[in-house]
């Protein structure tokens, strides 16, 4: 039996100095010794890897500490940088802003001002850094209760008050400012805000004259935001609704107004009158007792600072409206009254026309059986008889046409003025040859009453005509514009007309001539010029005697269609 193989052992170099130092020589084959040194060289070994990897894992986290160290370094240099920017980026605002920032210690010295305080107080912020705030010229009110602040009284303070600037100006300021306390609430010092409101307090007291004139004003003023609600109503619209301006100030305008009793329509008038510079309604205002009366008022719409705002002034037509309803009846009775007065036209010159057709036809007849017995002066007689006859009955003719003339309305309709007048210079016949000349633009049209243009324009032709001393008549007729109102004139190459008659020719019977040399009922001018007289409309003549005579006469504009 052969003994068994032994693997030699490669100690570690520590352990091997020490056998050799230490362990004698025959020890150092003893199977328990060498199976002792073969765990003590183990842990040497298991020690030295452990030292290894501490090592490692020591001269990485040193690596890792120094990496960090840095890391921090540079992010504290980067806060330092971000903070001091920060700061500087804080007192450029602080600097820039309108509003004074002011910050005192407990004692009430000036310790910070922003750049604003020079602007606002005209004090150099390097002459007034320490001084004490009960130094500078303020009103005793705002010292009295700086004074509470500072004392610990109150813990903040919001007061208005006029400060002497350094260049003896009075400013109005705001200040809000507030205590700063310890945990203990003790006073560490004071920081606030000044703002100038000189000129809001100046607005306040134009405001305040306004509403003094307001309220001195015979008419009714009222304001309300966008919802519909009051804000401002002075004494004479409060005395109309029997209120007091308390009462009404602060509530929707719904209780007041009854077009607005849905609160939907007010929000509907509102989008109306943000498209509008101003417009004029109707309402009915409702009083305390439950009555109503209507109105008329004028509004518009107004923004500030993003809040919408309407202004009323509004009129009391309770008087208007029953006139209008008065004339609204007195043009009904009137419209009655016309139409019987033209019935009652109608019957009597029917009743006039008969007996004279019945004197015509005696005349004729007994002219017919005793004509053999007529002869010179008898005969012209009988002539001049039936020539009356026919005289009156044209002036009842004349009479009946000039009691309807303006009053009966026709329909309007679109016509070129040329086609008319060509129309009506092919209705006209005289024993005289007669020419018409046209001056005017042959495109030009109209919208109107044709028939009584035809109406005006024949009866100044028909004058021309019938009045002309002259072999040969010559008539022109024009259009056209003046001052952009349509003109008409008629002109003929007659007699002339001398100017102490152009009034009197438009009086009703009146004639220059004598109706035995140029029959006429002295009617057809007095027709045109009660025509144009009930348009609105002019007439005028212009007249060379023995040359001839041009009347001139314009017509409403409305009735133009616009090029």
């Amino acid at each position: 039996m052969t003994a068994p193989e032994t693997t030699e052992i490669t100690y570690h170099r520590l352990l091997k100095r020490q056998i050799r130092k230490s362990l004698p020589a025959e020890l150092a084959e003893n199977p328990e010794i060498l199976e002792f040194l073969a765990s003590v060289n183990q842990a040497y070994l298991e020690f030295q890897d452990d030292m290894g990897r501490a090592e490692r894992i020591l001269e990485q986290s040193s690596s890792e500490l120094f990496k960090a160290n840095r890391e921090l370094i540079k992010i504290a240099d980067e806060k330092t940088e971000e903070a001091a920017s920060t700061n500087r980026r804080l007192e450029e605002v602080a600097n820039s802003i309108s509003e004074v920032l002011i910050q005192l210690n407990k004692e009430g010295n000036i310790i910070y001002l922003n750049n604003a305080w020079e602007k606002v107080t005209g004090f150099k912020i390097s002459e007034s850094l320490n001084k004490n705030w009960k130094e500078f010229q303020i009103s005793p009110d705002a010292q009295n209760r700086l004074e509470f602040l500072f004392t610990g009284q109150i813990k903040s303070i919001q007061e208005t008050f006029i400060l002497k600037t350094r260049d003896n100006n009075e400013k109005w300021l705001e200040l809000t400012m507030s205590a700063q306390l310890s945990p203990n609430n003790d006073i560490l010092g004071f920081i606030g805000t000044v703002s100038d409101i000189t000129a809001r307090k100046k607005q306040e007291a134009e405001i305040n004259r306004m509403v003094d004139w307001f309220n001195e004003s015979s008419e009714a003023v009222q304001v309300s935001d966008d919802q519909g609600k009051l804000l401002f109503i002075n004494h004479e619209a409060a005395r109309r609704l029997g209120k007091s301006q308390e009462e009404v100030i602060g509530t929707h305008i719904s209780g007041i107004e009854k077009i607005f009793e849905d609160e939907d329509k007010w929000q509907e008038h509102v989008e109306t009158l943000k498209g509008t510079s101003k417009m004029i309604i109707n309402g009915v205002h409702k009083r305390e007792d439950g009555s109503t009366f209507p109105v008329e008022a004028s509004v518009k719409y107004y923004e500030t600072d993003g809040q919408g705002y309407v202004l009323a002034f509004i009129r009391d037509i309770t008087e208007r409206v029953e006139a209008e309803t008065k004339l609204k009846s007195y043009m009904r009775d009137l419209e009655r009254i016309n139409a019987e007065l033209d019935q009652f036209a109608y019957v009597v010159s029917h009743d006039l026309k008969a007996p004279l057709r019945a004197i015509n036809n005696l005349s004729e007849w007994i002219e017919e059986d005793i004509t053999d017995l007529l002869e010179g002066d008898t005969k012209d007689q009988f002539r001049l008889l039936r020539g009356r006859v026919h005289r009156m009955e044209s002036l009842i003719n004349g009479i009946l046409s000039y009691s309807r003339a303006g009053r009966i309305k026709t329909s309007k309709e679109k016509f070129l003025v040329k086609s008319v007048v060509d129309d009506l210079c092919e209705t006209f016949s005289s024993k005289k040859p007669i020419e018409f000349k046209l001056e005017g633009d042959p495109d030009f049209e109209l919208i109107s009453e044709k028939i009584t243009l035809i109406q005006i324009l024949q009866n100044l032709i028909s004058n021309g005509i019938k009045y002309n001393d002259k072999p040969d008549i010559q008539i022109t007729i024009g259009w056209g514009e003046n001052n952009r109102e349509p003109e008409f004139f008629v002109r003929d190459n007659g007699p002339g007309i001398s100017p102490e008659f152009h009034e009197k020719i438009f009086v009703i019977f009146q004639t220059l001539q004598s109706r035995d040399e140029f029959e006429s009922t002295g009617v057809g001018l007095a027709i045109v010029k009660k025509i144009l007289d009930e348009k609105g409309a002019k007439i005028r003549i212009d007249s060379t005697m023995g040359t001839g005579t041009t009347f001139y006469f314009t017509w409403p504009a409305v009735e133009k269609i616009e090029a």
